[in-house]
């Protein structure tokens, strides 16, 4: 829904509106806490070991269906209770079941510290939760929340990445054995809203998409919202992965270190006065392996790149409940070449986040959440020989501060309201020694309030309405983005959630040229000229967590998309070169229908995830309009994991995946520049005219586990691609033979690797 052109006066009149709703909802909140002989108990639950915050936990009266999830900040709110004996049951994955009795007076709210013990497991075995089972009530469709130990445990390429382990998940996509990058639901990557601590991230990924930015031991909580989420998100149009980090152990010092044939990481975290501090870093180390091969005659030739990360978080608790937690990441791929002949190639990128989140409780009813965060991506990529040089740079620089409030009004309703101020600055510059493709800065402001209900209409049916209203000033418009969702419990185990939603996506990331890595993918705002990406998504969700043994969830989508670009390298920059100059304007669609059984059986546990999906676009510059399958078009995609628990310190994991071949554009005849001399290019076909083979990969891991006084010690054997497989990853054409001899380029080999991890 858009309205007219912004002028200053609607602008001062969005920001006027967004601060009445704040107010007038922060003036009910205290009023609402003088109802008469009734009781909120609220509070924050922690791990009994770190005093760490436990997102995600269940709390629930015993005897009713009253309840609440804690937040990412472990805090929980059960406004309006009767006075008397009360019963509540707290629960977590990974964590004893704990009971606390109370003895509710009447208008006397209670605030409670809970500590969870964690349960003594000897090898953690992999189950992905779903909201739905922890006695909530909101319409959260295909919304998954997972901690690291339930995602470590995956084989993996090298060493555990958080995104490589979402990709087991069903309606969820990679391109390739070299690609973290995350397509779902029939969405393009950069259409997921990647936060960590608050802040966006606009570059998560590594090495051309090889390795997420995020390292495992320093991710506590991951969100994963496939598709229908809520007003409390803006800026994307198909999904949301938001991640927080480790507050750090509250009680005792502690580390942990990992190495692997190519990695090394390590933490290390410890008490603060009133607080915790967390630091954790990592690096590759390619170009010291590939040097020292190369001396001892291996190999021919060195790689001299590697790159690295560091996270730090202090956490100081304040004795009303508030807290202060600031954060940083850093993050750089660097690359260097240089020949004989001085021709060169510097390449380096990274990103560089910061957040400072306050936590102020308000009431029992009322809680809170201000940040002040940046987030910085650069990149520049430079190929030079002694006649010439090409330079590739991208930057983009993101302030933001915003406020999140959610009041726990009454057992049937719970309000999530906030505003938002983000500026964005971005350049993109392409040019060479001779010729300037464009070159160009921009920069924009972000204005933002939401509001959302969570209306519990009866016992069984919750109903959330929700709107977004934005206003970016490089696009001039004004936009209303209303949210809806319902969700209906069939029985106590299984529900139907049902979302709908209108999106607005103001920066895109466009790739340029055919290439499968993203290193030269760079991110585009969308000025006056060519306006938002826009996007409405209709989700359903049906999810049975006791089907005996067995826990089910199936969805079904469909998401359209309009204004999406694509690059036009035959555009030269004059001086005065628009942004709708330089790209192509399409739009596309997705639908599909994907499932996740999972379960256990004595010493065996397993997950199998299957999607089945269309995702096309179309621009008129592309086959004169017919819409085409996106490069992530996948018809069929399976996963299977299998894990067995051997006696009392192993286990033995096997993950299977199937999927149907990726498009590519192949050639369909060469060209040469005359008569009798040979061809130099080729003619391309259709767009995304042919699939290569489909695709299937046999994994397998074996771990042990064992623990010495204070020390755990785990080793570790990993085979990819057992079967060896040769798995396509793009066509290569011999342009010396006449017609053109087609090839194959592969993906990875057999590709075994050990490791372990010591923690203290």
């Amino acid at each position: 829904m858009i309205l007219p052109d912004a002028s200053g006066a609607s602008r001062h009149s969005l920001q006027r509106t967004a601060k009445l709703v704040a107010v007038l909802l922060l003036l009910w909140a205290g009023s609402a806490n003088l109802a008469y002989g009734l009781v909120t108990v609220s509070g924050k639950i922690r791990d009994r070991e770190t005093r760490e915050s436990i997102p995600g936990a269940t709390v629930a009266v015993a005897g009713t269906t009253r309840g609440a999830v804690a937040n990412v900040e472990g805090f929980f709110s059960i406004p309006d209770l009767e006075a008397g004996p009360t019963e509540l049951v707290i629960m977590s994955i990974g964590y004893e079941r704990h009971e606390r009795q109370l003895d509710l007076v009447e208008g006397s709210d209670q605030n409670l510290s809970i500590l969870l013990k964690p349960e003594a497991l000897l090898m953690e075995t992999v189950v992905v939760e779903a909201e739905s089972d922890k006695l909530d009530w909101a319409p959260e469709v295909a919304h998954i929340e997972i901690t690291p130990r339930e995602l470590v445990q995956l084989p993996q390429l090298v060493e555990p990445d958080l995104f490589r382990s979402l990709q087991v998940l069903p309606g969820i996509l990679s391109s390739s054995d070299f690609s973290s990058d995350l397509n779902i639901w029939g969405g393009s990557s950069d259409q997921n809203l990647i936060l960590l601590n608050g802040i966006e991230v606009y570059k998560p990924t590594h090495l051309g998409g090889l390795f997420s930015i995020f390292n495992m031991d320093a991710v506590k909580d991951v969100k994963l919202i496939k598709g229908g989420f809520g007003a409390e998100y803006g800026g994307r149009l198909s999904a949301v992965v938001d991640i927080a980090d480790r507050e750090g152990n509250r009680n005792d010092f502690q580390g942990k270190v990992g190495l692997s044939l190519l990695s090394s990481n390590a933490t290390l975290e410890g008490p603060f006065p009133r607080g915790s501090w967390f630091i954790a870093g990592r690096r590759t180390y390619v170009d010291a392996a590939t040097k020292l091969l190369k001396n001892a005659g291996v190999i021919g030739a060195e790689l001299p790149y590697y790159f690295y990360d560091f996270n730090a978080k202090v956490t100081r608790d304040f004795a009303n409940g508030d807290r202060l937690s600031p954060s940083v990441y850093t993050g750089r791929d660097i690359l260097k070449l240089s020949s004989s002949t001085d021709d060169q190639i510097r390449m380096n990128w990274g990103n560089t986040t910061y957040s400072l989140p306050y936590i102020h409780i308000f009431s029992p009813k009322l809680y809170s959440q201000t940040t002040l965060a940046g987030s910085h991506f650069d990149s520049e990529h430079r190929f030079q020989s002694s006649d010439l040089f090409f330079v590739f740079e991208n930057d983009l620089l993101d302030f933001t501060a915003k406020s999140d409030l959610t009041f726990f009004a009454n057992p049937q309703h719970t309000f999530q309201f906030g505003v938002e101020v983000k500026t964005l600055t971005a350049e993109l510059n392409i040019y060479t020694d001779n010729l300037v493709l464009t070159k160009g800065k921009y920069d924009g402001t972000l204005l933002a309030a939401y509001l959302a209900d969570n209306v519990r209409l009866t016992r069984s049916v919750t109903f959330t309405p929700g709107v977004r209203v934005e206003h970016f000033s490089l696009s001039g418009q004004n936009e209303i983005m209303p949210r809806l969702g319902i969700r209906k419990d069939l029985t106590d185990f299984s529900q139907l959630s049902v979302a709908w939603g209108i999106y607005t996506q103001y920066l895109q990331l466009v790739r340029f040229g055919e290439g499968f890595a993203s290193i030269f993918d760079s991110w585009v705002p969308l000025d006056k000229t060519f306006q938002p990406n826009r996007g409405q998504q209709y989700a359903l969700t049906y999810a049975n967590d006791e089907i005996g043994p067995f826990k089910l969830t199936t969805d079904v989508y469909y998401k359209h998309f309009d204004n999406v670009i694509d690059c036009d390298l035959t555009t030269t920059d004059d001086g005065d070169t628009e942004l709708n100059d330089l790209f192509h304007k399409g739009d596309g669609y997705a639908y599909g229908w994907d499932m996740l059984l999972q379960g256990g059986w004595r010493s065996y546990d397993f997950m199998i995830g299957y999607g089945l999906g269309r995702s096309r676009r179309s621009f008129d510059s592309y086959d004169n309009g017919l819409d085409y399958p996106a490069p992530f078009d996948r018809l069929h995609n399976a996963n299977m994991f299998f894990s067995r628990r051997i006696r009392k310190r192993g286990s033995l994991e096997v993950r299977f995946n199937y999927g149907t071949g990726q498009p590519i554009t192949k050639a369909i005849s060469t060209y040469s520049p005359g008569l009798d001399l040979p061809a130099q290019s080729y003619v391309p076909g259709k767009k995304n005219n042919f699939r290569i083979p489909n695709y299937y990969r046999l994994d397998v891991a074996y771990r042990l586990r064992y623990k010495f006084s204070k020390w755990t010690f785990s080793p570790f054997l990993e085979v990819i691609n057992v079967t060896n497989h040769r798995n396509v990853l793009s066509l290569s054409y011999d342009l010396t033979t006449n017609p053109a001899t087609i090839g194959k380029i592969d993906q990875l080999p057999i590709l075994p690797t050990i490791g372990f991890t010591a923690e203290f």
